[in-house]
């Protein structure tokens, strides 16, 4: 029997941090300079391949910037969808050669707008919608889980995954699989079911592990056991770690993917901690630069003075405003396009 086919793609999301004159870190709009560079070094790839996101809210806390966004091509392979990752990180790198590039959920000044998180597509035909849907909520805490990148919420350390307990853009899994603000969805712009709750992800071998769970859980021709209310009851681990029924659902995971249940013992949002309390902020921001430009915990170095305001401006007009007219068109097809036929549903599958 031929292996049903599937396709996957990825969005992720970054701070970029500069320190201003009072040792503090914040994200710029002078990033928009380095959106621009990769824009306009190759505009058909970058236009919809690069985005920047806004931190929303009250009007007191709006900021044009917030985290900045690459996307892969789709692939067919999970391999070769981690390689294209690496290499898109590494052209953001070259385009923002200053700034620290830090790939967590939260930071510890971060609110419920201000959040940055790792979005996996994954492609089928329509018939096996239902089917590889169910599969994925099936083992999403396992996944959510190996994520764990946000360690603070209010300034101090809370859960492992606090970006997933507050964000306004995630949330249980409702019956409609299209209303867009929940964990995990069924896009309208795109048809493919999207992984919205993971955290970002800076270690190769991490992700690699999640891609390759993701693709052997949509390849099952079967379909698995699950429903919302159950996901819906396990999403309670994210503030505190993973349970035992979670666990027990990464033995599982292991014997169809070979995924290893270490993954959910050694998170990031743990190491994070630790070397915040050991080295403080701005050494453990250093290190998560080094980590995401190249894939080791390091200080390499990177220049991170507060840029001057004309950069934001320059940036602004080369970047925001020629992308304007697709971001709209975007975020209308992303919340109103029709579903073909009639509304999408989903049914549960009984143990």
């Amino acid at each position: 029997m031929c292996s049903p086919s599937v396709t996957l793609g990825l969005e992720e999301e970054v701070f970029v941090l500069y320190q201003g004159a009072s040792g503090g870190f914040r994200a710029s709009t002078a990033s928009f300079r380095g959106l621009a560079r990769l824009l306009w070094q190759n505009p058909r790839a970058n236009l919809g391949g690069t985005a920047s996101n806004f931190r929303r809210g009250p009007a007191a806390r709006r900021e044009l910037m917030s985290s900045v966004e690459i996307s892969t091509p789709v692939h067919a392979h999970p391999d070769t969808l981690l390689m294209s990752a690496l290499s898109r990180r590494r052209e953001l790198s070259r385009a923002l050669p200053a700034g620290l590039m830090v790939p967590l959920g939260l930071l510890p000044g971060s609110d419920e707008y201000h959040t940055a998180g790792l979005h996996i597509h994954v492609g089928v035909a329509p018939e096996r919608l239902e089917t590889v849907y169910g599969n994925l909520a099936r083992y999403l805490p396992v996944l959510t889980h190996t994520s764990a990148s946000s360690p603070w919420w209010n300034g101090r350390p809370s859960g492992p995954l606090s970006r997933v307990a507050h964000s306004f853009a995630l949330g249980p899994l409702q019956q409609g699989p299209l209303a867009r603000f929940q964990d995990l969805i069924v896009t309208r712009r795109l048809g493919t079911i999207e992984l919205r709750v993971l955290d970002p992800v800076w270690e190769p071998e991490r992700l690699h592990a999640i891609l390759r769970a993701v693709d052997a859980l949509a390849r099952l021709p079967d379909r698995l056991p699950w429903s919302r209310a159950t996901y819906n009851r396990l999403r309670e681990s994210y503030a505190t770690g993973p349970t035992p029924e979670v666990l027990h659902l990464a033995g599982e995971l292991q014997a169809i993917s070979g995924f290893d249940p270490g993954w959910l013992r050694q998170t990031v949002s743990a190491r994070v901690l630790e070397s915040w309390q050991a080295h403080g902020e701005a050494a453990t921001l250093a290190a998560l630069d080094g980590a995401y430009r190249t894939g080791t915990w390091a200080d390499v170095g990177t220049p991170h003075a507060r840029p001057p305001r004309w950069q934001g401006s320059a940036g602004f007009a080369t970047y925001y405003l020629p992308k304007l007219p697709y971001m709209l068109k975007k975020v209308r097809a992303e919340h109103h396009a029709k579903w073909p036929g009639s509304e999408l549903k989903i049914e549960e599958v009984a143990d």
